[in-house]
């Protein structure tokens, strides 16, 4: 016995759209982020740079930078809309609030992250 088909439409699953805007607040955030980090490390060979604040200024050269680095694939994906993107902008959002210096930019764009969930 045969049973007919369901000609229903059926609904798509509704896939987390992340408006364009956020894109470009990484990408300015990376700006903001790479000339932080340009700056941060002219200080490393300062004589008070030693032990604990040498320790200080070399992670925030590396929160600067790996957030800037990031920002860019993370940017192009969101725009193409492609799966790895969104984790990848929270991350840089994150980092770049965590640098205090791109949380100008950062936390508009975890803003618009949290904003577009689902």
């Amino acid at each position: 016995m045969q049973v007919a088909p369901d000609l229903r439409p059926r609904e798509a699953a509704a896939k987390p759209f992340t408006q364009p805007w956020v894109s470009v607040a990484l990408l300015i955030g990376a700006a903001i982020a790479l000339g932080w980090a340009t700056f941060l490390v002219q200080f490393r060979n300062e004589p008070s740079a030693i032990g604990p604040t040498k320790a200080a200024l070399v992670a925030w050269f590396g929160v600067s930078l790996a957030s800037a680095v990031l920002a860019v694939p993370a940017a192009a994906m969101l725009l193409r809309r492609n799966g790895p993107g969104r984790p990848l902008a929270w991350i840089v959002a994150i980092l770049q609030t965590a640098s205090c210096i791109g949380a100008i930019a950062g936390v508009p764009a975890l803003i618009g992250l949290w904003s577009s969930r689902r």
